[in-house]
């Protein structure tokens, strides 16, 4: 787990605004659509490593669980898609 910092070096990396003591409104959107674009990629990695699980593993409870998680995140990755919209 990273520390709760990397997104205010990332604020502090961009160029503030004119007269302004944050950054431009153009560099947020920026930013916030890398951030979001990087979360869907997470969730749709985690479905595959998981539908690989599903395949290879001969433990029912093992293929439960990746059936249970596979539904979580599919779920989540819908929330995600809709915010695009």
């Amino acid at each position: 787990m990273t520390d709760a910092g990397w997104a205010e070096r990332k604020v502090n990396s961009k160029p503030m605004a004119v007269g302004c003591q944050s950054i431009s409104a153009q560099a947020a959107i920026t930013l916030i659509k890398a951030e979001h674009r990087r979360a869907v990629r997470v969730v749709e990695r985690e479905i595959r490593k998981l539908e690989a699980i599903k395949v290879r593993s001969f433990c029912n409870a093992e293929i439960a669980e990746a059936y249970a998680s596979i539904t979580v995140l599919r779920d989540i990755l819908a929330a995600l898609q809709r915010g695009r919209e």
